[in-house]
Order: structure tokens, then sequence, then C-alpha cells
């Protein structure tokens, strides 16, 4: 690993960075530049204490100019946690001389059918699907959809993040009237529905060599939050048996879709047979509060260790805490405002978003409260997570 270089450009298009960059790199002295594509809201999670770093709206054609301008001869990086950004990440550092952290066939990370191919060939399984070139309105295709992959099937872009562009459909008629919503839009394929329950398995990867660091349970499914359902996860301790199959899975992931310097985050369904079938795998730090999670019950903050492991510094390292950790993310929808919290005996850290302050003019609803939460006693950890999911926390 090298040292630290003067500047450090990340780069924003969609998702924002959930940590203090300049805490992240651990270097006051060092410069860090955000530059932010025009339009794709801001550069930080709401809930991010005030950084002071140096953000510019700057177009992502004009990145390289404006980096060769800025670092002005100085020693310089790049680095970005953001899935949109991921490829302009990996064209500049190629451009300006910088050594390679993404993996080389970066787009088996991004592109899901690819990346289910890839994951297939090396006979790790994932969902069955069916690649639509193009949407067109055909109610005998639809049919044919469910009764290949069954019923529900899930329709999915082939490169986005964070489950945008989702849906679960049940009927011919459903996917008829997905298909008259979405004619003529390439990128598009349709998946069976994995029937289990949803984990998430994180490590740290330098070349082909992993260091596992924590696996968590979802609530339930990444879905539908927009409809009022509430999100969230729990960690898993580390002598629970899925543990080190989790770890053993996300090694085969990362042989068959490439190695580089960066944090994997592969998400997986256990199917009533046992199976470990992978759903999603991002190179890069996880959304949500899955980072926040990892640094309590294993001391690494993954979105800080991916930022480090892409600029050449060591991330921490992973050691038990003796912490359990989940959080939830909770809806407001439109109409509602934030009330009350429920009582805890957790630590927690709750944020109450701005959507929630005030009476919700939205049309879908979106994360109102954001809770999380860690406790050495597992049974009242999952005793919180529970209430904190049940609560009425808006009216």
């Amino acid at each position: 690993m090298m040292s630290t270089p003067a500047v450090v450009f990340l780069l924003h298009r969609q998702q924002p960075l959930t940590v203090d960059p300049a805490a992240a790199l651990e270097r006051p002295d060092a410069e860090v530049v955000v530059l932010s594509a025009p339009g794709g809201g801001g550069p930080f999670r709401e809930d991010v204490p005030e950084t002071g770093v140096d953000v510019r709206e700057v177009a992502p054609q004009d990145w390289e100019t404006v980096i060769r301008q800025l670092a002005g001869g100085r020693t310089f990086d790049i680095a970005t946690n953001d899935e949109y950004a991921l490829l302009d990440c990996q064209r500049l550092r190629n451009s300006l001389g910088l050594p390679s952290r993404h993996p080389s066939t970066l787009i088996g990370y991004l592109d899901k059918v690819v990346m289910k191919r890839r994951l297939s060939a090396a006979d790790v399984s994932t969902a069955r699907f069916t690649e639509l070139a193009t949407v067109v309105v055909d109610p005998a295709a639809a049919r044919r959809l469910l009764g290949d992959l069954g019923t529900p099937v899930v329709v999915k872009p082939r490169q986005e993040a964070n489950s945008r562009g989702v849906d679960v459909l049940r009927t011919a008629d459903d996917i008829v009237a997905w298909q008259h919503r979405r004619a003529g839009e390439p990128g598009w394929h349709v998946e069976e529905f994995l029937a289990g329950e949803q984990y998430h398995v994180n490590a740290l990867v330098r070349g082909g060599e992993l260091t596992p660091v924590q696996v968590g349970r979802y609530l339930g499914p990444l879905l539908d939050l927009p409809r009022g359902r509430r999100l969230g996860a729990v960690s898993l301790p580390a002598d629970d048996p899925l543990v080190p199959a989790a770890h053993a899975l996300n090694e085969r992931v990362v042989a068959a879709l490439g190695g580089g310097d960066f944090v994997v985050h592969t998400e997986f369904v256990r199917r009533a047979d046992g199976r470990l079938t992978v759903v999603e795998v991002a190179a890069r730090a996880p959304g949500a509060l899955v980072s926040e999670v990892s640094a309590l019950t294993c001391g690494v903050q993954l979105e800080q260790a991916n930022l480090r492991l892409q600029v050449g510094l060591e991330p921490a390292t992973p050691k038990a805490t003796g912490l359990h950790a989940g959080w939830v993310w909770v809806p407001v929808m439109p109409g509602e405002t934030f009330t009350r919290q429920p009582p805890l005996t957790s630590e927690a850290r709750i944020h109450i978003r701005s959507a929630a302050r005030t009476p919700y003019p939205g049309r879908t609803g979106t994360i109102g409260a954001s809770v999380l939460l860690w406790n050495a006693d597992r049974d009242l950890l999952e005793r919180d997570i529970q209430q904190a999911g049940a609560w009425r926390w808006t009216s």
C-alpha cells in the first residue's frame, strides 16, 4: 500500500456518500474534492455531519479535465462508492495512469444478466431468468414467463442499484400492464422469485484474496418501501452455522466475477432445500446502514474501507467487538409526519429524515426514520429490532 495522496477526488453520480471522506482517509491535511454530477442529488446522505469537504458540481464528461487542473502537479487519487460512477472511476484511473483497483471485468458486477451468466458458469446458484432485449407488449410472452419461471416473477433493469425499477408481478395481467409501462425500453430481464430468508455477506478484497468481515440477515425483501414496507437487517453472530458457508459463497462469487481492491457485498437467499442462491453482487460497500452495523460488530466501516482500498490505504482489520447490531428503515407515507419513537433497551442512533418532519407531500412513501441499534445481548437487540419494525412512527 502506498502513502496517502495529496488530493483525493471522489466521484458522485447518484448514490450519496454515507461517511465523512476526510475522516475515512484519516489524513486531516489531505485535500478531498467531491466531483458531483448535476441532477444527481446531494453527494452526502442527510444524516452525514457537515464535512467541510470541497464539493464541485461538474458534468462527468469534464471530470478528467477538472482533475488535471485541480491536482496541479500534486499526487492524487480517485475513488467512489457510487454504483453509477464505478465505470467512470475505472476509466479515469486507467487514463490518468493510476494503479488498477476495480475488477478488470467490472461489468460482471454491474450488469445483472452478465453477473448471473458468469456465476452460473462457475456453478454458483443464481435465479433463473429471461433476458428482454426490448420490452414489447405480448400477452402470450407474459404467460410463457409465468410458465417458465413460476409465480410470481421479478422484473429488474440490468444495470441499476438499490432496488430501483424492481417489481414483483403475480399474474399475466400484471406483466402485460408492466409491458405497457415499459414498452420500447431496452435493458430489462425477468427472474424467478426466490422464496426463503434473505442475507448479505461482506468482505475486503485485495487482488483475488478475501478477508471476511460480516454476515447479516435481512428482515424481509428489500422491496416496496414506497408502498409502506419497513426494511432492515440484523448481524449474525460469528458462531452461527451459516456464517462460514456465506463467506465461502463470497469467495466463489469473487473467483467468478474478478478481483481487485474493493469491498464486495453479496446478497443471497437460503432456500428451503438449504441452497444459497445469489440475488445481487456489488463491487462496493453496501447501502442502508450495513456499513455502520459492520463498524459496530467487526470494527470495519465498510464504506470507509472501500474508499481506503481504492486509494491504496490499509482498511481496519475485522475483529469481533462483542456487540450485535441491526438497522430499520421506516417509511413515511403521503400526508404523514413523525410522531414519536418507541421505547428501546438497546443503544440507538435514530435520525428522523427531513421528509418526515412535516406532512410529507410525496405521492409514494420514502424513508422517514433511520434506526441503528446495538447491544451486547443478542436477545435484547432482536426484541428492539422487532419493536422498531412494528412501531407506529408516523401518523
